[in-house]
């Protein structure tokens, strides 16, 4: 074979070479184009509306009107349990810390009554769940509502040991024991959970007992009775209280204001403590 042979096919053959690499160049360029594009357009996409909340919210919160919206957003993407109406999130506790545009689950919610006995979603690993009954005057009236900041006064007899001694019919000595009675303030700053109500249902208005001029409404009443309150504390709080409600202490409940977070010093209150207050000691 002659040497100008030889020459054109090594050209051709680099030619045919150079054709195949700027081929292979072109469905390189083109297969990392389609991986960079969307699959698919947005008319194809199947979308699905759910709750979202519009802002951090915080275990314990209750969901109001302003706190969630609907968004929509693509079906693969959604849980199964995601809560896709307003009127299942609204009025709904929340039993973990939500940010803002998260998807409302229906096992993050809880319902503020004790129908379904999800009474745990607030409590943390160290605290436990105490009912403590609605009977002061405050309670009466129905001025404690689920999320009130609370304090807990109490008034209580306590036997304590005096100063003066007694000899024993054994002949021995040894103090003698006094009943006392105390007023202090047994827990501030206490959060109210939720209610323990009972519901009553009047029977429809039938006409019988209204006035003259007075028309029936022909729908029954309801009332709401409530018999205690929910509260979430550590446990040594708990065991104070049930012990106090034990031995018979009068209890009474304060309102605080909603953003209050003073810590109160009080001085317990004694027979002693009115008799110098009031400076009874020098009355004549």
């Amino acid at each position: 074979m002659s040497k100008k042979l030889k020459a054109v096919l090594i050209i051709i053959v680099g030619v045919v070479l150079v054709v195949i690499g700027v081929f292979a160049s072109m469905m390189l360029i083109q297969r990392f184009r389609a991986s960079q594009a969307p699959a698919t357009t947005e008319e194809e996409i199947v979308r699905t509306d759910v709750v979202v909340v519009s802002r951090d919210m915080f275990l314990g919160d209750r969901i109001e009107a302003g706190d969630v919206q609907i968004s929509s957003v693509p079906v693969e993407v959604v849980p199964r349990n995601a809560v896709t109406t307003l009127e299942d999130a609204e009025g709904k506790i929340i039993k973990t810390d939500l940010v803002q545009g998260e998807m409302l689950l229906n096992h993050n919610l809880a319902d503020p009554t004790n129908n379904i006995k999800d009474l745990s979603f607030i409590l943390s690993e160290d605290h436990v769940m105490l009912a403590f009954p609605a009977t002061d005057l405050m309670s009466s009236e129905d001025m404690v509502q689920r999320g009130d900041i609370i304090d807990i006064f109490a008034t209580f007899e306590q036997e304590i040991q005096t100063e003066e001694t007694v000899i024993t019919a054994e002949g021995e000595e040894e103090e003698e024991a006094e009943t006392r009675t105390f007023t202090l303030d047994t827990m501030q700053k206490v959060s109210v959970t939720a209610l323990i109500v009972d519901i009553i249902q009047n029977e429809q208005n039938t006409g019988e007992d209204l006035l003259p001029g007075q028309t029936s409404t022909g729908n029954p009443t309801r009332e709401e009775n409530v018999r205690a309150y929910l509260l979430a504390l550590n446990p040594q709080d708990a065991l104070i209280l049930k012990h106090l409600k034990d031995t018979g202490a009068i209890f009474d409940i304060v309102l605080r204001a909603p953003t209050s977070t003073v810590e109160f010093e009080l001085t317990p209150v004694t027979e002693e403590y009115i008799i110098e207050f009031y400076g009874l000691e020098i009355l004549p």
